[in-house]
């Protein structure tokens, strides 16, 4: 999606209307958080602590990598475990939690991606 394109907020299905904001500008004032019905949907506090330990293990990393390049040994075996964690992790938050089908989407894509990278680096050629 390009930037300020809309994007469907309300609805499970396709067919959501379109939202006023651009998809990259923060939260409009008063916006609340997704929900089902009248059922909020959250990420149990289990697996947002694993994340959030994914995602800083996985700054750190490319910190290092930023650092010493991608083909130094050491930043390549970091990123690898890293990228690796935080896939976990997106997976860990789209079992525990009953979600709409296009956040599963979502969370089944960002997970892939950090798998494909954390298998990228440990065959030695990351992008």
């Amino acid at each position: 999606m390009a930037r300020g394109e809309g994007a469907r907020v309300r609805g499970a299905g396709r067919d959501g209307s379109r939202a006023t904001r651009p998809v990259s500008d923060p939260p409009q004032a008063g916006a609340q958080l997704l929900g089902t019905g009248d059922r909020e949907v959250r990420a149990s506090e289990k697996s947002i602590r694993a994340w959030e330990a994914a995602y800083r293990q996985y700054g750190h990393a490319w910190e290092t990598a930023a650092r010493c390049g991608k083909s130094d040994p050491t930043a390549a075996r970091d990123m690898a475990a890293a990228s690796w964690a935080v896939a976990a992790a997106w997976r860990q938050i789209a079992s525990a939690t009953r979600l709409p089908w296009w956040v599963l989407a979502a969370l089944e894509s960002a997970a892939g991606a950090f798998e494909s990278q954390a298998r990228e680096y440990e065959t030695g050629s990351p992008q």
